[in-house]
């Protein structure tokens, strides 16, 4: 009698990218199924910034009021690829489309994707690992997560 074994993924996501691949097994390996990309991850935060901070005229005089900074707008760019990615993870859970996930992603944007994870999502979540990997071929990643097993 063959005995099946949950369907897992592993998610392996920075700000820029995230790969979902499918869990085979610690024998048979991971195979990438989805790849998910936000160029924006990629830039400098001055970049994001269009433009300079205006200048308004109040009662001292002229200044140049703070409206954010550079951070602020990379950290925003983070944020919403995390939701897109949440919002990814939540259609494939409720197409039952697998029954368990490993994330692994670098802590800020490990944090930032468990917040927005819905409840039947989140519960699918078996382990993570805060590591920034995204790079790596999938036997590489393999390796990292034999580790931790």
């Amino acid at each position: 009698m063959k005995v099946e074994m949950p369907k897992t993924w592993v998610i392996v996501a920075d700000a820029s990218r995230a790969r979902f691949l499918d869990f085979r097994g610690h024998v048979s390996g991971l195979e990438e199924i989805h790849d998910m990309v936000n160029p924006e991850g990629r830039m400098r935060n001055q970049d994001l910034v269009t433009d300079k901070h205006g200048t308004t005229n109040d009662r001292k005089g002229f200044a140049s009021p703070q409206m954010g900074d550079n951070a602020e707008a990379a950290h925003q760019v983070e944020r919403a690829f995390a939701t897109e990615v949440a919002r990814t993870l939540g259609k494939m859970a409720s197409e039952n489309a697998v029954q368990s996930l490993i994330l692994v992603a670098p802590p800020r944007f490990l944090g930032e994707l468990r917040q927005r994870l819905d409840k039947k999502t989140s519960a699918l979540v078996k382990q993570e690992l805060n590591k920034d990997i995204s790079t790596l071929s999938p036997d590489e990643i393999k390796a990292h997560l034999d580790r931790v097993a």
